[in-house]
C-alpha cells in the first residue's frame, strides 16, 4: 500500500486533488472576512450597481487602494454566478490554480518532473498560499503574474528568445493592473541584480530597454490610466501612489506595523507545514550560491523580504511571492528523500495548538470596553464540541504521517499539509468566522427585523461586508439625529464626546461581541 501511495503522490492527478482540497473545497462555506474581502467585494459590488468599470468606491467614496484587474474579474464571476462567496472568491481560486499550473511547468523543465511535482505539491499544500487562493483578495492575481514574469525572465536568460521577453513585460503590465508598481520593481530589481553578482554578458542588459517589450507593458496599463483619470482626476494617481505605496513603506498603515525582525519570525509560519526545511537551506546557502539557478532564486527571496522587512506597514502575505524560490529550493534538497522525520514537528506543534485552541482562549466579559475581549467573550457560542474531536483526529493522523515507515520527507510533509488545509479551511474557519463575522450578521439581522429604513452609519471604524451583505452603502462618518450609528465597543466614548458636541443624544439599541448600535437623537437640552 506504501508503494502505491508513493507512486499516486508523484502524479499530476494528486496536484489536482491537492489543489481542490486545499484551494476548493468549502469555498463558500463562511461569510466573507473584514477588513480586505469585505472591502474588495464592496467595491465590486458598487461597481455593478453604478456601471462604472473604469474605477472603484468603497462605501461611496474613491477607493484608491488597488488597481483594476481583480474587481473587473470579480463582476464577472458575480454576473455569472450570482451574489455570494463561492462567486465572490472564485477568482482568487481561479488564479492560484493557473499560479500552481505555471509553477509546475517551470519546475519541471528547469529541475525535473519528479522535483518540479514535489516542488509543486509544497506551493499548493503550504497554508498560507492556500489562505491566499482561497480569499477574495487580489493576491493570489498578483502572484501569478509576479511569478510568470520571473519564469519567463528566466527563460530569457537562458535562452534569450524574443517570446519570452516579450512575455515577460506583458505579465508586468498585468501585475501593474493587479497590484501596481511592485509587479515591475521586483522583477527588474532581482533580474539587474543576479546579473550584476553572476557576471552575466553585457548584451542581456539591452533586454531593459527593450522598446516593443516596453510598448506591450504601456498598452496593458495604459487605457485604464486614461479612463480612471477621466473618473476620478489626479485623484486615484495621488491616492494609490503616494499614499498606498510610498507611504505604506515610509509610515504604517491601518496599525500593521512591524520590525525588521518581522518576517524572520514570521517566515516559519507562513511556510507551515514546510518550516522545518529552512535551516537546511540556511545550512547549504553558500553551496546552493554555486548554481545558477539556486542563485536566481535566493536573489528574488531576499529582495522580497528585505523590501518589506524595511516597510513601515508589514502583513504575513507581504513576502509570499518571497517564499515561491523558497518553495523550488527545497524540492531541490536531498534530504526530502531521506525519512527525516525532525521536519514534521512544525506541523504537528501546528495542530497541536489548533486542537488546544478551546483551553488557550481565556473567559472574557462581554461588557468589555476592550473590543478584542468582547469579541471573545462569545467563543462559547460559536464553539461547538466537535471542533476538540475533528482537532485530535487531525493531529492523531499528523502524528501517524512523521511515524509511518518508508514514507519520504516530503511526503510526511505534503501529506500533512492536506490534512492542516482540510481542518483549517473546513472546521476551525468556522469559529475564527463566528468570532469575527457573526456580530456583523447579527446587526444585519436586528436592523431588518426594525423594518426601518433609517440611515446607518459606521463611526471610526470599518467592516465593509456589513455594506456587502445589506446591500447599502455605509457612510463612514459621526452620525446626524435621526440616524443609527455602529461602532465597536472602545470606540463608544469617543462617540459620545462627538456626538455631545452636536447636541446628539445616543440610546442603545443592540450589540453582539465588539460592536455596538446607537440611534442618535437631537437631545431636549
Amino acid at each position: 500500500m506504501i508503494r502505491q501511495l508513493k507512486a499516486f503522490t508523484l502524479s499530476p492527478a494528486f496536484i489536482g486533488l491537492c489543489i481542490a482540497l486545499s484551494f476548493f473545497l468549502g469555498l463558500g462555506w463562511v461569510p466573507l472576512f473584514d477588513l480586505d474581502e469585505g472591502a474588495f467585494t464592496e467595491a465590486t459590488r458598487e461597481m455593478l450597481e453604478s456601471g462604472i468599470y473604469s474605477a472603484t468606491y468603497l462605501d461611496g467614496e474613491p477607493r484608491y487602494d488597488k488597481p483594476i484587474l481583480f474587481y473587473w474579474i470579480q463582476a464577472t464571476t458575480v454576473s455569472l454566478f450570482g451574489f455570494n462567496e463561492w462567486a465572490f472568491r472564485l477568482p482568487s481560486v481561479l488564479m492560484a490554480s493557473l499560479w500552481a499550473w505555471a509553477f509546475y511547468q517551470f519546475c519541471v523543465q528547469f529541475i525535473g518532473r519528479t522535483r518540479g511535482t514535489i516542488a509543486t505539491l509544497f506551493l499548493v499544500n503550504c497554508l498560507w498560499v492556500a489562505l491566499i487562493a482561497r480569499s477574495a483578495i487580489a493576491d493570489a492575481t498578483l502572484n501569478l503574474f509576479l511569478s510568470l514574469t520571473f519564469f519567463d525572465i528566466w527563460r530569457y536568460f537562458n535562452q534569450q528568445k524574443p517570446a519570452y521577453l516579450y512575455r515577460a513585460y506583458l505579465w508586468m503590465g498585468l501585475g501593474m493592473l493587479a497590484k501596481g508598481p511592485i509587479a515591475v520593481a521586483v522583477p527588474l530589481v532581482v533580474s539587474v541584480l543576479y546579473l550584476i553578482v553572476s557576471k552575466e554578458r553585457a548584451q542581456l542588459y539591452k533586454a531593459y530597454f527593450n522598446p516593443i517589450g516596453w510598448v506591450i507593458c504601456i498598452a496593458t496599463v495604459l487605457p485604464w490610466v486614461i479612463a480612471v483619470s477621466i473618473e476620478q482626476g489626479t485623484g486615484f494617481f495621488y491616492g494609490f501612489i503616494v499614499e498606498h505605496n510610498l507611504k505604506r513603506f515610509s509610515s504604517t498603515r491601518e496599525n500593521h506595523g512591524g520590525s525588521l525582525l518581522y518576517f524572520v519570525f514570521a517566515l516559519p509560519l507562513i511556510l507551515l507545514p514546510l518550516s522545518g526545511l529552512i535551516p537546511r537551506v540556511v545550512q547549504k546557502a553558500k553551496a546552493l550560491w554555486q548554481d545558477n539557478l539556486n542563485r536566481f532564486l535566493i536573489l528574488w527571496f531576499a529582495v522580497v523580504f528585505c523590501l518589506f522587512s524595511f516597510s513601515k506597514t508589514q502583513l504575513p502575505h507581504y513576502i509570499l511571492n518571497g517564499c515561491v524560490p523558497l518553495f523550488i529550493l527545497f524540492a531541490r534538497q536531498s534530504v526530502i528523500f531521506s525519512r527525516w522525520r525532525l521536519t514534521t514537528i512544525a506541523p504537528i506543534l501546528a495542530m497541536a495548538l489548533f486542537t488546544a485552541l478551546p483551553w488557550l482562549i481565556p473567559e472574557s466579559n462581554p461588557e468589555s470596553t476592550r473590543f478584542d475581549e468582547a469579541t471573545l467573550s462569545r467563543f462559547s457560542e460559536v464553539y461547538f464540541p466537535a471542533y476538540t474531536w475533528l482537532a485530535a483526529a487531525a493531529l492523531a493522523i499528523v502524528i501517524g504521517l512523521a511515524l509511518l515507515p518508508r514514507l519520504a520527507t516530503w511526503q510526511r510533509l505534503v501529506l500533512s499539509g492536506v490534512v492542516i488545509n482540510i481542518f483549517v479551511f473546513t472546521v476551525l474557519v468556522k469559529i475564527i468566522s463566528g468570532l469575527q463575522q457573526a456580530p456583523i450578521h447579527h446587526m444585519i439581522s436586528f436592523i431588518d427585523k426594525q423594518n426601518t429604513n433609517t440611515q446607518v452609519v459606521a463611526y471610526r471604524m470599518h467592516m465593509p461586508s456589513f455594506s456587502v451583505y445589506r446591500e447599502k452603502i455605509t457612510p463612514l462618518r459621526a452620525p446626524e439625529a435621526g440616524e443609527w450609528v455602529m461602532t465597536r465597543v472602545d470606540r463608544v466614548e469617543r462617540l459620545r464626546e462627538d456626538t455631545q458636541a452636536k447636541n446628539i443624544e445616543l440610546t442603545k439599541l443592540h450589540q453582539s461581541g465588539g460592536l455596538v448600535l446607537f440611534s442618535a437623537s437631537q437631545s431636549q437640552q
